[in-house]
Parts: C-alpha cells; structure tokens; sequence
C-alpha cells in the first residue's frame, strides 16, 4: 500500500478489489469451460455433436486468461528471474525492480493501446462468432478492462519500487 496519500491508498485499494472481483470471474468461465468442454466429449462418446462448442470456449477462455493474468500480477506470481533478483539488496534490486517495471508497463500499455484499436475499429461492424453467432465486443471490453486493471497494478507497483529505491532499498 502506498502510504503517501489517502487518494492513492484509496485507489489501490479499489484496483485491488476489482482485481480480486476477476479472478473470482476468471474461475468462474474456466469451471464453465471444464463443464462444457467435459459434456461435449462425454455427449461425441455417444456420436452426438454439441455444436458452437468450440465458439463458447474461445469466447469464455478470454475472460478467463484475461483475469487470471491480473490476478498473477496482483499476487506477484508471474514469471521472471526471482532466483538472481532475490540475492540482490538494497538499492541494486529496487533499481533493477523498477527498470523490469517500466518494461513491463510499456508491453502491458503497447497491448492495452491494440486492444482498445481493436475494439474502436470492429465496434459497429457486430462481430460475432462463427457457428452460434456471440457478440465478440462485450469480450473484447473485459479483455480491455483487464488490460486497464493491469496496467494500474503495475504502476502501483513501480511506484512501490521506486520509493523503495529511494528510501535506500528498504521495503514500505
């Protein structure tokens, strides 16, 4: 939490809170995707075609993906080289943490930007899915909101990053 201001804190929180609201959602789409990925080999056992199955997972499994990544960046669980970052003290890793930091709101903000191109670009033309016609744009605007959300933690976190930087490596 950054303790600098109570706006800030306050809008941490609420990023935090939406963040968790996700990854319940996230888990929710991945247990429908089970289900239904479960009752259509069960159902082509008894030669019986369950037909758009294919359009409902590709459609789901954005939700689903797009939370779950938020949710790894809320926990801290992404990839990346932890075994060297984690020898390194003070300053040194603070400095290194906020430079991975701006690399990775850069990527995050480079795919955000193509996400919201997409979704102004393909707005008014009602795209759907292939076989039971779904509106794509609804999930295209999760997926955005994702995006926003994880943009928002990253920044919280490069800032947590640089304050520890600053205060000579030592952690709020």
């Amino acid at each position: 939490m950054i303790h600098g201001g109570s706006y800030m804190g306050s809008f941490e929180k609420f990023i935090n809170r939406l963040s968790n609201w996700g990854a319940a959602l996230a888990a929710v789409f991945i247990g429908l995707i089970i289900l239904l990925i479960t009752f259509s080999v069960v159902f082509r056992a008894f030669h019986i075609a369950l037909p758009g199955t294919f359009d409902l997972v590709e459609t789901l499994i954005v939700v689903g993906i797009a939370f779950a990544l938020v949710y790894g960046q809320l926990e801290d669980r992404h990839l990346r080289a932890d075994i060297a970052i984690e020898r390194l003290k003070g300053r040194v890793r603070s400095a290194i943490e906020s430079f991975l930091g701006v690399l990775n709101i850069v990527y995050w903000f480079t795919l955000l930007c193509a996400a919201i191109f997409m979704i102004t670009k393909k707005w008014g033309g009602e795209e759907t899915t292939d076989i039971l016609q779904v509106p794509v744009v609804p999930f295209r605007i999760v997926w955005v909101l994702a995006l926003v959300l994880m943009f928002f933690l990253l920044v919280f976190r490069l800032i947590h990053h640089l304050s520890a930087l600053i205060k000579g490596g030592k952690k709020e």
